[in-house]
Order: structure tokens, then sequence, then C-alpha cells
């Protein structure tokens, strides 16, 4: 018996078809954790439950130390599906636990951790359910191109004041760095330890001791810095050219020519948003280093036409021109847009075969299997 832990995540309504459609028994858990780290009432509340059941697997989108470390102590197996880059956990040691099967969707990230010697490590790319975002594309346009998604306003300027102008233009000049590289991530790589004790010793002198950062919290905040500006910059110069809509909890000032339609709900309303948009636009966290984001199966799925940034995994499934849209910089972001605007034909053509491809080659049936079969081995 599988228990389905469920919380607000994406991609369960496409997991539990696939789990009825393959007769699998299992039982759904719904509950929140306040902290997926540590949460004692929510542990209290989930060792009640899978101790009361007779349990072999518990499953779940994205990785909980919480539920771990109550699956290790009972001996029963945790798959975890990964959709996340980077993790957002602090307590990476349960990574190693003994009853762990992680599959993350980028390469580079399973590649990285089991080095670092967890071996329940797997990569698994994403899947996307048609079914799940079944509707009629009327055929009408609300834009020439909608982004859908964060715009990472990120604490990086807060962190600045505290910074002297050294330190300060040294990661600009990281942010810079990164900025001109697509589908690959050096941050980690530029940010040495010689560099994170500079902007420390910084921020200890202008806190009084009180405050400093890790290479890890550091890494992110450059990171979503680094993509926040990448989308802005590329909103701002697609606003100027056409008409386009931002779909976003997120509000930005200097995008005067830009739509700003507020949050769209991942079930009901995004469907919609991408199959009355000319042009999906995806620009990935740069954190993402090879694996597909969740956001390009999704548009494909619903018919949409996407253009995206590349990602090594996408070359790997999707040919650019036939069945997806890629772009190499906002040079040729810019010229693309311009030109898929202009040829309909093409462009749904493109967002047709994409549909095709992710109804054979994403299937949530075929990762189910997969991670159960894996799961099975040992």
């Amino acid at each position: 018996m599988i228990l389905f832990y469920q919380w607000n995540a994406f991609m369960q309504r496409g997991m539990e078809n696939a789990l009825k459609r393959l007769n699998i028994e299992y039982e759904v858990y719904y509950d929140c954790a306040r902290d997926w780290d540590s949460d004692n009432e929510f542990a209290d509340r989930f060792r009640k439950r899978i101790t009361a059941g007779i349990y072999d697997v518990v499953i779940s989108v994205n990785f909980m130390p919480v539920i771990s470390d109550i699956c290790n102590d009972c001996s029963v197996k945790y798959v975890s599906w990964v959709y996340d880059s980077p993790l957002h956990i602090r307590r990476l040691d349960t990574l190693k636990n003994k009853c762990n099967y992680i599959f993350f969707f980028d390469r580079a990230q399973a590649d990285y951790y089991l080095a670092d010697g967890v071996t329940g490590a797997r990569h698994l790319a994403l899947a996307a359910d048609p079914d799940v975002f079944a509707g009629v594309n009327t055929g009408t346009y609300d834009c020439d191109v909608a982004f859908l998604g964060q715009l990472y306003k990120s604490e990086y300027q807060d962190l600045c004041r505290g910074l002297s102008l050294y330190s300060r233009g040294y990661l600009e000049g990281i942010i810079a760095a990164q900025s001109q590289i697509n589908g690959g991530y050096i941050i980690d790589e530029m940010l040495t330890a010689d560099t994170l004790g500079l902007v420390n010793a910084d921020f200890l002198k202008a806190s009084k001791g009180r405050f400093s950062v890790t290479g890890r919290e550091l890494s992110y905040t450059l990171a979503k810095e680094t993509t926040g500006r990448q989308r802005y910059t590329a909103l701002a110069l697609l606003s100027d050219r056409c008409r386009v809509n931002v779909y976003s909890n997120d509000m930005d000032g200097r995008l005067e020519k830009a739509s700003f339609c507020g949050y769209a709900d991942y079930y009901d309303k995004m469907p919609a948003v991408f199959r009355s948009s000319k042009i999906n636009l995806n620009i990935s966290l740069c954190t993402i280093q090879t694996g597909i984001p969740l956001r390009v199966l999704d548009i494909m799925a619903c018919g949409g036409f996407v253009l995206t940034n590349m990602q090594p995994e996408l070359m790997e499934y999707f040919i650019p021109g036939e069945d997806v849209a890629v772009y190499e910089d906002m040079k040729d972001m810019i010229a693309k847009v311009q030109f898929y605007l202009e040829h309909e034909e093409l462009r749904k053509r493109i967002a047709h075969n994409g549909y095709l491809k992710v109804c054979e080659m994403f299937r949530f049936d075929d990762r189910i299997k997969y991670m159960l079969e894996i799961a099975d081995e040992k």
C-alpha cells in the first residue's frame, strides 16, 4: 500500500490519475507543514497516520526532511520527486537517510548529490498530463507574449547596503558572468571561500556581529537577482515591441507598457493563459543547470507555444524549430518573437508537435512505474 502525501504542490493530480490508471493501491494524506525541516505538530500527525496503516511506500512531490525522518524510523520507503532547484531545505543531512529514493528533475543536481554520498539520488525528468488541463482552444488571443512566473525581486539590494564597494563590485561581476551563460550555472564556482569570507566580514562589521550568510544562501540570492534582471530586461524589451501580459503576484512599476494580470491559478486559469497567448515565454531560474522546467512541459501539455532559453536536457527530447522554440540570448529572443508572431501557421504546427511529444514521452504513468520499480529493487 502506498501513502501519497499531498500538499499545495503541482503535479499531484497527474500523479494520482496515473496511480488510478495503473491500478496501484494507494491512500491520500493531505496536510501542510509550517516548516519542512522541523514541525513537531505535523510530525506527530504524520507519524500517527503512517503507523495506523500498513504502508510500504510514502510518495510526495519534493523532498521533506520531517517525512524522511519518520519513514526512516518506521522502516518505510520514501519516494520523492523534486521539481525545485535548489532544494528549499536546511537539513541536507536527511538526504542520506536509508529510506530515501529521491528523483531530481535536473540531472546535474542528481549527479551532485550522488557524488556527495546521497545514495538514493536519481535523475528523472518531470511529466505533464494534458487531461488535467483539458479545455478548448478558442483560437482567439489575449496577447502576443505571456510570461507567467515570479519576477524575483530578491534580497540582493538590501544585502548590498552592508557591503563595501569592492565586495559589491565582485558580486556584480558574478551576476554579469552568470548572465552570459545559457544552460549552465557558475555562481557556486565563482563564489569561493575567500569571497564569502570577504562578504561576511562586511556584513559582520555593518551589523556589529549579528549577521552573516552561508555560501548556499548567498548563491541562491545571486541566482534570483540574475534571473530577475533577465526577466525584467526581456519583458521591458518585448513590451516596447508587442502586447505583453505578465501573470504574477509580483509587480514592477518600471514595466509601464506591460499588462499585469495577477496570479494565474495552476489548474483553472493557467491553461487558458497558455492557449490564449501567441507566445509563452519561459526564462528559467539559472540554478536549473540541465533539467526541463515544469513550466515548459505545462505550456506544451496545454497546447500552447513556448519560447524558452536553452536547457541541455531539452535537446535530448525536442528539436528546435519543430516541436519547441529556443532562444540563445536576448537579441535572439527578440528576433524569434518577431519571427513567430509573423508566422502563425508555423507557430501552431510547432505547438501541436510539442503537445504530441509531451503526450508520448512525458507521461506520468511511465514516471510512476519507474520510481516504484527503483524503490522495489531493494
